[in-house]
């Protein structure tokens, strides 16, 4: 453990790991070349004997003198290196033979040929000599110990002055610096002092390094102070605002899940003002689309880094109550929303969408509105080709006179009562509009057949009969020329049908009036 936390230690178990595997190598190499090297002396040893004893073996030979031989043999084993000396004739003979039997190896022995003293050319014995292996082992390995123990010594005497070394000039100035460091005030500027003697070295430059990024820390914490003074201002401000705006402001999450709501939100959507949204959030497509008419759910509100906006209708009460949306991508995983109650201006866009559709005397539906209706009902003709609708349009006879005589007050009053009572013979489905003057449009929606168009003029026919009160409690009747074309059946084309009905009436007129016509292929009536 002392290796992985401190320096020095494993600096100096390295330092000595290293000597001590160069040690034994270099010790190895010694040792082997040292042997080779006694050996090569013991053999030179062995050929100097030989060449000093090689005359008086030549004349022992010669004559075949074995006491000559003997004093030979006995002077070369009085040399330590000498085991046993043989004396040998070519024809076999043993001279001389002291010392023991030759137990070395053939490779090991040492053999002359002794030449005749006076013919150099013959030879006239052989001389061998054992040398004592052990005597030569033991001089081997005194000079290896010798060797290695003085080479050991100086690779220890390296290895600890290289220890030394790194220790004093290394890591014990690389453990002041850490003590230094950790009890260093950083971000308060203090700083390092490089240790003396190391202040143009390495250690130098690292001590100018650690300062360079004390100076860039206590900057950043001087940066980082700021942001975060002018973070907590804006955060208080933000907060007096979320919790005191009337508009409702949301987060929602990937999941859709609603888990930041100001008061506003709250008292918009009728939500508990101490619920913890964290811990029970509310699913966001389920609070203001729960019928995904409008695609509500945050995984497809945002797409390419846009928002998008759009306005939801609350509750099932009426008067609805309509509400603006806006969502936008806050961060990863975030998206903020804008809740603003817009019932106020849908009810007043409502009402100017209306007004400008509608015939401000009858309250039915105007020239602009029945051009829309119209437009409505071509599409949905053209979509269901197999469905008819029926187009009716009406001009009141005489309605000039009435004016004339009783003023046009009058003829207001006549023209409420006789929108009332077409409005009261309608469907819902059906639409009723006042083009201008006197005439009046009806479009009877998936309405066919003849039969059932004549029926309900027919019955509001038989109502105009009936005298109309006017203000000064005078009566007046009056009638009305109709005509009648199917869409679907006389014409495919919407406005078509409307110039068909025109003549249609037209006809009606000249049938002598308060009648209808249809249209007629061919002529009219």
């Amino acid at each position: 453990m002392l290796l992985h936390t401190r320096l020095a230690l494993r600096t100096t178990a390295i330092i000595l790991l290293i000597v001590g595997l160069l040690g034994i190598a270099f010790l190895l190499l010694a040792v082997h070349f040292r042997a080779q090297s006694v050996h090569q002396e013991q053999q030179a040893r062995l050929e100097g004997l030989l060449n000093t004893v090689e005359r008086t073996a030549q004349i022992a030979c010669f004559l075949d003198d074995e006491q000559l031989a003997r004093e030979l043999a006995d002077g070369l084993l009085s040399n330590d290196i000498v085991h046993a000396v043989r004396v040998q004739s070519l024809d076999g003979k043993l001279l001389i033979d002291r010392g023991g039997a030759l137990d070395s190896a053939r490779d090991a022995l040492f053999t002359r040929e002794i030449a005749s003293p006076f013919e150099p050319r013959t030879t006239v014995c052989r001389l061998t000599i054992d040398p004592d292996q052990r005597y030569i082992d033991a001089l081997v390995g005194q000079a290896s110990r010798f060797v290695g123990g003085a080479l050991l010594l100086q690779l220890l005497g390296i290895g600890l002055c290289v220890v030394v070394v790194v220790v004093r000039y290394v890591t014990r100035p690389i453990t002041g610096l850490s003590q230094r460091l950790r009890a260093l005030e950083a971000e308060t500027g203090q700083k390092l002092q490089a240790p003396r003697g190391n202040r143009d070295d390495e250690i130098g430059q690292l001590v100018n390094s650690v300062n360079a990024m004390i100076d860039n820390l206590v900057q950043s914490l001087d940066a980082e102070r700021c942001l975060r003074l002018e973070r907590e201002v804006e955060e208080r401000r933000y907060r007096a605002i979320f919790d005191n705006v009337e508009t409702g402001i949301f987060e929602v999450d990937d999941d859709g899940a609603i888990r930041v709501a100001n008061p506003a939100f709250r008292r918009l959507f009728k939500l508990p003002a101490k619920r913890d949204l964290n811990l029970h959030p509310i699913d966001f497509a389920t609070l203001v689309d729960p019928e995904g008419t409008f695609g509500a759910s945050p995984a497809t509100v945002v797409a390419g880094g846009r928002g998008r906006q759009w306005e939801v209708a609350l509750g099932d009460e009426e008067p609805r109550r309509w509400v603006s949306l806006v969502l936008n991508p806050l961060e990863a995983g975030r998206l903020q929303g804008v809740a603003h109650d817009v019932t106020a201006r849908k009810r007043a866009a409502d009402a100017a969408e209306q007004l400008a559709v509608t015939d401000p005397l009858t309250g039915l539906g105007n020239r602009r509105g029945f051009d829309r209706r119209l437009a409505v009902m071509g599409r949905h003709h053209r979509l269901y080709p197999d469905r008819c609708h029926a187009l009716v349009l009406l001009d009141f006879d005489h309605f000039k006179q009435i004016n004339d005589a009783h003023g046009h007050h009058a003829g207001d009053r006549v023209l409420r009562h006789v929108g009332g009572e077409l409005a009261a013979l309608l469907r819902q489905r059906d639409y009723l509009a006042r083009l201008g003057g006197d005439e009046f449009v009806l479009l009877l929606e998936g309405c066919g057949r003849r039969d059932e168009v004549e029926a309900l003029l027919g019955r509001f026919v038989a109502r105009l009969q009936t005298p109309i009160a006017l203000e000064s409690g005078v009566e007046v009747t009056i009638g009305v020329s109709i005509g009648v074309a199917l869409l679907g059946v006389d014409t495919e084309e919407p406005q078509q049908a409307l110039l068909l009905a025109d003549r249609a009436m037209y006809a009606a007129k000249r049938a002598g009036r308060n009648t209808w016509r249809f249209h007629a292929p061919g002529g009219n009536g």
